[in-house]
């Protein structure tokens, strides 16, 4: 009986991988009993430039490509990442409204901010930026990872 319901649970694992990272499309698509179905005729490719869905606390969320500026940039060390930690707690408090991320791309610590979707977005926040704090190289990176919420 064990081996029987391991199996199932094994079985299911792919289910819930794939069910976390639907396409928007593929959600539109979804089957829901009572509420009609949609079907869109399209290249899979296109699936890809959209984005996918993605749950994160409370809401949902689209990720797709977009812009975000970059706040600081330091080396690989640790005075490194806590400049880039303080610098994402100091805008943190001063833009509340703004997300904030502390990363690290190899072989440096960065603290960027946004998730824009246009680049017209996310240079009249580069301005903002530049006019009421004291980092003066900030600069828009294209083609991140963002979060849209929906």
């Amino acid at each position: 009986m064990n081996k029987a319901g391991l199996l199932i649970f094994l079985s299911l694992i792919p289910v819930f991988g794939i069910a976390q990272n639907r396409t928007l499309l593929q959600e539109l698509e979804r089957d829901i009993p009572g509420k009609g179905q949609v079907r869109i005729d399209r290249d899979v490719r296109i699936d890809s430039l959209i984005g996918y869905l993605s749950d994160v606390g409370s809401g949902t969320i689209i990720k797709a490509k977009g812009f975000r500026i970059q706040v600081y940039s330091g080396n690989n060390t640790r005075a490194s990442k806590e400049k880039a930690t303080d610098i994402a707690n100091t805008l943190r408090s001063s833009f509340p409204d703004m997300p904030v991320y502390t990363l690290f791309k190899s072989p440096r610590w960065l603290c960027v901010v946004g998730d824009f979707i246009s680049v017209e977005e996310a240079y009249e926040t580069m301005r903002k930026l530049k006019r009421e704090t004291t980092y003066k190289e900030i600069f828009i990176l294209p083609n991140q990872e963002i979060r849209v919420p929906l």
